[in-house]
């Protein structure tokens, strides 16, 4: 008989699985190295030889996934939560493009955290300026002060999440305050950079009640998949929800006559800044796919 259960860690072929509110030290059976086929974290799996006394079991399948993201390596993920701070270190906005992107192009829904908003309440508008037609949902806290937890915490209710930004920014302060304890080890910046410093080094889910959330290293490390230059656009709210005419009906969006866009940048539905980020990211691929048949 088997029953079921997540995956929250997995570190040297051992994976540590929630079932029931307990949690479980379980090898894959060895037929999933076999198929090349390995159990990531956020994965339902089926148990078998349950050890309630000793706390293990074993993998014996993996259920099929809804999704998942190869940087990190998690599956069946409800939403993302992007993390930046208001002034330090100094958000990383291409990035937070890219991120955006990715999550369109997969489905997955997103919340953005403006972090640390004591170091500068006015900077903290002004992104929350940028991203407010791009982004269902903005919410400012201040983790340190513990100014936002609970607005978080509903938006995380039942479901699995993952927590993406620079580091620094302020996700392990923001995980503990969230879970109650000092779960996770806090970095803060390096003075000479005013960059932050890794403090997660592996992927890890931590329960909160009936919802999971995902930290992990590595996401300012993220590139774009590939993407064809003209599919760009559709990864942009602020240009598939305020669908127009252009006069070419190839319009890149990045500068041609009669383009519907222009008068989004006017009015203030597509940020300029963010809209003169678009063009810079239009601009990559396309010298990404001149180059691919060289």
């Amino acid at each position: 008989m088997t029953e079921q259960g997540v995956i929250i860690k997995g570190l040297g072929g051992l994976y540590t699985v929630a079932f029931q509110n307990k949690i479980y030290a379980c090898p894959a059976r060895g037929i999933f190295r076999k198929e090349g086929f390995k159990p990531m974290i956020g994965d339902m799996v089926e148990l078998s030889e349950i050890n309630e006394a000793e706390g293990t079991a074993v993998i014996e399948n993996i259920l099929p996934r809804k999704n998942q993201l190869i940087r990190p390596a998690v599956a069946n993920v409800d939403q993302i939560v992007i993390v930046m701070a208001a002034r330090s270190p100094a958000p990383d906005l291409l990035l937070i493009d890219k991120l955006l992107i990715s999550a369109r192009n997969k489905n997955v829904p997103v919340i953005m955290v403006i972090n640390k908003t004591d170091q500068s309440p006015e900077l903290a508008e002004e992104w929350h300026a940028q991203y407010a037609n791009a982004v269902p949902e903005i919410l400012m806290c201040c983790a340190k002060d513990g100014v936002g937890g609970k607005a978080l915490k509903d938006f995380l209710k039942g479901k699995i999440s993952v927590m993406a930004g620079q580091s620094g920014a302020g996700k392990s302060t923001l995980l503990n305050l969230l879970l109650g304890d000092t779960v996770m080890e806090t970095g803060g910046l390096s003075k000479k950079t005013d960059r932050g410093r890794h403090t997660t080094r592996h992927n890890e889910m931590f329960m909160l009640d009936d919802s999971f959330i995902i930290d992990s290293p590595g996401f300012s490390l993220f590139e774009m998949e590939e993407l064809e230059p003209l599919a760009l656009q559709t990864l942009y709210s602020e240009i598939y929800n305020n669908s127009g005419s252009c006069f070419f009906p190839d319009c890149s969006h990045t500068g041609e006559p009669k383009c519907f866009v222009k008068e989004l940048i006017e009015t203030g539905v597509f940020h300029r800044e963010r809209y003169e980020r678009y063009k810079l990211l239009y601009k990559e691929l396309k010298e990404r796919e001149k180059n691919k048949y060289k």
